[in-house]
């Protein structure tokens, strides 16, 4: 079985400006050689000159007539033009200029164009809407040398009509857009030929497809992809969740193929089936083929195709799977000339089908800031201003609402029918209305559209339709699967999915026929599953009414604290890197974890246990506001107030973070508490680990022989139980007291101390810390010659475990490197870029830090003067910290 799949990258979520030009009338010229394909496969030396020529002479005209080439479609052009009558002027042109096979080089090329006028919005340059794509069906209905118009732009030249040149009225025609009827118009010119077979339209060719009543928006690329497919397999399934727009889509690809099958293309609705033996019976239906006395349907159906060139299209199988799978299989064993698109939640899994995973629309994402600009031209956002526009005239996306419009398209994933039930609510609610109650999506999302199938009107009836159809033991672990939040790995399915109802080693069958039937999406490699926001939303509503609820909630906390106590090993080791990044890929589980923590019925203890295993991770990210919520929740929660040995850590993890955050004050008091905790209950391990924090707290607090005292006890009792990793830390600590106090003497060999033990035990962090202090020593000594080496080291560290903290400690330090070397304005400028980041990661240097810096950066102040120091800052300071740490990388490497 052959599969492809159609993935999005979701565009951020902010709006920066507002870059669209504003709408205006325009004409619109398509063109196109018709059987260039075929010319280029049997011609290629001479279609070369020739195309050139074409292309000349196009764009010649399209500028002698006043219009704009927007671009260049393969073997024809799309221009743009002011008034429909130089339109019109560029196509006779065009058109006389290439009937002559001498001019070509002996090829003739027979070139169809298609004009259609419409008010479309411009961004710089390009077009986008139901106009330019109304433009382009037009063409593609003419045939080569035939020159159609539609009635708006026949309306506006009919009076001013060059002599000699007429307009034939060839009646309304339904494109290939499947939407509304367009009356067409063929020019008839003395020179140009006046006679054609039918237009290409849905009527030339046998087929039920229906009249679509809104346009096909967001699946040009899928529909591309499919196409292709579909002309190499002669069975292609398209398979997703419902609402993802699969029929929508099966149907625009029957219209764009219409001419591949002169026995036409035929939709079989198998929604409505309640009985699988039903299947080809339906399909005989469509076809008008009936039984013959002493054969069965399906007899009749293979006779009818074996001499057949034809598409069936099967729209909605999952419900019959098993039949549709038996037919298709038939079909195709028969007729060489059929072929069958399917659309399903589930694949037929027949010999042959190629399977094309459909993906949600492309939806704004949370991050980057993007343009208005880039906005409109997200799919999700495309289809929903479109619909939203149709169900309320006056709406318009703007700047002051594209923020609750992009939120809506995010919040419901780029689901083509939840996009479109919220677009109808812009009736009667604004958009910002709408953003705001998503929470509650399943009361919000409900269609008054009488004509809609029962499964269609409620995004709740949608998703009912797939997880009816699911076994007891997959709707159980649909269910328990909800409690993920952000993915998961099989390990963690295997976990948390295991209840009263399913055995760990049936998780990973049920989770495969989970994924199979769309409900649940895994990645490409296979590492992690996710689902989408909506799906999550409706099955944690099915787990809140089931027994297994809670306990499923609490089998998650378990794992997610045993696998951050793993992380927490690894975190100061070689394996740093990697553990950070699982560790990434489970922030959302970890806090959905720690939440859970708030729920009086669980044990203290596992809160507790949290935050202390993810310390290290929320410290190396920076995410130190995020580590200050968190550890004050665990240690602040009524149920885990009782002193004892988590109690202690916990408080002692919640006053580093506070220290982090220079909130001395608070440090002081929650360490403090941790230190009498751990001396009550003898653990010495939790003695070290508060005094070292505890004595830079005294230090924030201006108390160095508190300081002192306490960091002195750490090193002895360090040293004492061989513990290098505390011992390392301790041993920093007091290097900065000796730096702060100007002995640098008494400094250095801790920090090369400090440098060894970090090295020894494989701590990248230790690593950094070590050689940013060893590199102030040196500055402070005025030996500028190791520094830059010992700050590229840094990065080149910070890079590799994506420390965002080493990365803006080396552009302090960088700073004060700068100044020592004379060179004041990278001084500034780094130091800007530093200030900018400490304001984004909320990470404030300490006092022994804040000290040599600050002195530092006044003198830089003073050699620039005010005006031009601030200039240089503000440069900085407008850098990313991408670009912050590029400068200061080549900086060095230039010092070095």
């Amino acid at each position: 079985m052959t599969v492809r799949s159609s993935t999005r990258p979701a565009p951020a979520l902010r709006l920066v400006s507002e870059l669209t030009e504003p709408a205006q009338a325009v004409t619109y010229l398509f063109s196109d050689i018709e059987g260039s394909t075929r010319l280029w496969e049997a011609e290629a030396e001479r279609m070369r000159p020739a195309v050139a020529r074409h292309d000349l002479v196009s764009r010649a005209a399209v500028v002698r007539n006043a219009g704009t080439i927007v671009k260049m479609t393969g073997d024809g052009i799309h221009a743009a033009f002011d008034r429909p009558i130089d339109a019109l002027g560029a196509v006779l042109e065009i058109q006389q200029e290439l009937m002559e096979p001498d001019a070509l080089g002996g090829i003739a090329l027979k070139v169809r164009c298609g004009l259609h006028w419409g008010i479309d919005e411009r961004r710089r340059g390009d077009f986008f809407g139901p106009a330019v794509n109304r433009a382009a069906r037009i063409m593609s209905a003419a045939h080569g040398g035939q020159i159609l118009l539609s009635q708006a732009v026949a309306e506006q030249v009919r009076e001013r009509l060059p002599a000699g040149v007429s307009l034939r009225d060839l009646g309304a025609v339904r494109l290939r857009d499947l939407s509304t009827p367009e009356r067409v118009y063929q020019v008839v010119h003395p020179r140009l030929r006046k006679d054609f077979p039918a237009l290409r339209s849905l009527e030339a060719t046998p087929n039920n497809l229906a009249q679509q009543l809104n346009s096909f928006i967001g699946r040009e690329r899928e529909l591309s992809e499919v196409r292709a497919l579909l002309s190499a397999n002669r069975l292609v399934t398209l398979l997703g969740m419902g609402g993802l727009g699969k029929s929508r889509l099966s149907v625009q690809l029957g219209a764009e193929v219409l001419d591949d099958y002169p026995d036409g293309v035929w939709l079989v609705e198998l929604a409505p089936l309640s009985d699988a033996a039903l299947v080809a019976q339906a399909l005989a239906s469509v076809l008008g083929v009936k039984e013959e006395a002493g054969s069965s349907v399906i007899d009749a159906l293979v006779k009818f195709v074996r001499d057949r060139q034809l598409l069936v299209i099967l729209d909605n199988c999952e419900h019959v799977v098993q039949a549709c799978a038996e037919l298709a299989r038939r079909l195709l064993q028969t007729g060489p000339s059929i072929k069958v698109l399917a659309s399903s939640r589930d694949a037929l899994q027949t010999a042959g089908e190629a399977v094309f995973q459909l993906a949600p629309l492309a939806a704004p994402g949370r991050g980057e800031p993007v343009s208005l600009e880039l906005l409109i031209r997200t799919e999700a956002v495309r289809l929903f201003v479109d619909r939203s526009t149709a169900a309320q005239p006056a709406f318009r996306l703007t700047e002051k609402n594209a923020n609750a419009v992009a939120e809506i398209c995010h919040q419901l994933d780029g689901i083509p029918l939840a996009l479109e039930l919220a677009a109808a609510r812009t009736r009667g609610m604004s958009v910002e209305a709408i953003a705001a109650r998503l929470n509650d999506r399943f009361k919000l999302l409900v269609t008054g559209d009488r004509t809609a199938l029962p499964r269609q009107r409620t995004l709740r009836a949608l998703i009912d339709w797939s997880y009816d159809l699911l076994a007891p033991a997959e709707k159980a672990l649909f269910q328990t699967l909800s409690v993920f939040a952000g993915g998961w790995t099989l390990e963690a399915a295997e976990s948390v999915g295991a209840g009263a109802e399913i055995d760990s080693t049936d998780v990973l069958d049920l989770l495969t026929r989970l994924v199979e039937k769309s409900l649940v999406l895994a990645d490409i490699n296979g590492d992690r599953y996710r689902m989408l926001d909506t799906v999550r939303h409706y099955a944690q509503d099915q787990r809140s009414a089931s027994a297994d609820g809670d306990k499923a909630r609490s089998r998650h906390l378990v794992f997610y604290v045993q696998l951050a106590e793993a992380a927490r090993d690894g975190l100061v080791g070689p394996s740093q890197g990697q553990w950070l990044e699982r560790l990434d890929c489970e922030r959302e589980n970890l806090l959905a974890a720690h939440a859970w923590c708030d729920n009086p019925g669980q044990d203290a203890e596992l809160g507790l246990r949290l935050i202390y295993a993810v310390r290290q991770y929320l410290l190396s990210r920076g995410l130190l506001a995020l580590g200050e919520r968190l550890s004050l929740d665990a240690v602040t929660r009524p149920h885990a107030r009782a002193p004892g040995l988590w109690r202690c850590r916990g408080l002692a993890v919640a006053g580093q973070f506070f220290y982090y955050r220079a909130r001395h004050r608070e440090a002081r008091e929650h360490l403090a508490e941790s230190l009498a905790i751990a001396r009550t209950i003898a653990d010495e391990a939790s003695i070290v680990g508060a005094l070292q924090p505890l004595g830079m707290a005294c230090l924030g607090e201006g108390d160095r022989d508190s300081a002192r005292r306490y960091l002195e006890e750490a090193v002895e009792l360090a040293e004492r139980r061989g513990n290098k990793y505390a011992l390392a830390a301790v041993i920093n600590a007091l290097a900065q007291l000796h730096r702060l106090e100007g002995r640098l003497e008494l400094a250095e060999p801790m920090c090369d101390r400090m440098l060894a033990l970090a090295r020894d035990l494989g701590s990248q962090d230790g690593i950094t810390v070590a050689l940013l202090n060893k590199a102030m020593v040196s500055i402070s000594r005025g030996v500028p010659l190791p520094v830059s080496r010992m700050l590229l080291e840094v990065l080149d560290i910070g890079e590799a475990i994506g420390s965002k903290p080493a990365g803006q400690s080396a552009l302090e330090v960088a700073s004060a490197l700068a100044w020592l070397r004379g060179d004041n304005p990278t001084a500034a400028r780094l130091f800007g870029a530093a200030e900018a980041q400490a304001e984004e990661t909320g990470l404030r240097r300490d006092p022994t830090d804040d000290a040599f810096l600050m002195q530092i950066i006044e003198r830089v102040r003073v050699a620039l003067g005010e005006a031009t120091f601030a200039g240089a800052e503000a440069v900085g300071r407008a850098f990313s910290y991408e670009e912050a740490i590029s400068a200061v990388r080549a900086w060095l490497r230039a010092a070095a």
